[in-house]
C-alpha cells in the first residue's frame, strides 16, 4: 500500500514540477511523509522515476502475454495487441508524456527501456512465429520482425497522434496494421 501511495505521489509530483523538477523532497511532501521514510523505499529520484515507468509499462507487458497465449490468427493477435497499448496509452496519456517527452527522462530509463523492448520484442516474436507457420507472414527472422513491428509502434507514438476516441485508435491500428503488414506502396507504387 505504501508503495502505490508513493507512486500517486511521485505522479502527483510530476505532474506539478515535470521530471526535472522531481524531487525526494516534493514527493514526500506529496505522500505525506518524512523524506526518511521516503529513503527507506527508494534511495534516488532515479529508482522513483524508474519505478512509475514500471508500474506504467507492467500492465502492457501482461496483456501483451495474455494477447501472445490466447488462440487466434496471429494478425488478430497483432490487432489485439495494438488496440489493447493504444487504450492504456490514451488512460495514463499525462504520465506517458511526462516520461516520454523529457530528454532527461530518457537517459534515467535507458536502461529500462531497453529491458523492457526486449521483453515485448520476444514475446512478439512468438506471433511472428505463428504467423510464418500459418503462412500469412513471409518467412524472416521473428524477433527482427517484432524489433520492425515494435520500433513502427514507437516512432508512432513518439508522434503522439490522438488516441482520445475508440475511432482514433482503430483508425491509427489500421494505419499501421496496413502499413506494417503491406507496406505504403499502392499497387502503382509497387516494385518487384
Amino acid at each position: 500500500m505504501m508503495k502505490e501511495a508513493l507512486f500517486e505521489a511521485t505522479v502527483a509530483a510530476m505532474r506539478k514540477h515535470g521530471v526535472d523538477g522531481l524531487t525526494m523532497d516534493r514527493v514526500a511532501l506529496e505522500a505525506g511523509i518524512a523524506k526518511g521514510s521516503l529513503y527507506h523505499y527508494f534511495a534516488s529520484k532515479r529508482e522513483l522515476v524508474e519505478f512509475v515507468f514500471a508500474k506504467l509499462i507492467d500492465p502492457i507487458l501482461r496483456d501483451m502475454e495474455e494477447i501472445v497465449l490466447a488462440e487466434g490468427p496471429a494478425i488478430e493477435k497483432l490487432a489485439g495487441q495494438l488496440l489493447s497499448l493504444f487504450e492504456h496509452v490514451a488512460r495514463h496519456a499525462q504520465i506517458h508524456k511526462l516520461l516520454f517527452e523529457n530528454e532527461a527522462t530518457h537517459g534515467i530509463l535507458q536502461s529500462s527501456e531497453r529491458r523492457t523492448a526486449e521483453v515485448g520484442t520476444q514475446r512478439l516474436a512468438r506471433v511472428f512465429q505463428q504467423g510464418i507457420a500459418e503462412g500469412v507472414f513471409r518467412p524472416a527472422d521473428p524477433v527482427m520482425l517484432a524489433h520492425m513491428y515494435l520500433g513502427l509502434c514507437r516512432a508512432v507514438l513518439e508522434s503522439q497522434p490522438q488516441l482520445d476516441t475508440l475511432e482514433q485508435r482503430e483508425n491509427l491500428r489500421a494505419l499501421i496494421l496496413g502499413t506494417f503488414l503491406n507496406g505504403i506502396a499502392t499497387d502503382k507504387g509497387r516494385v518487384a
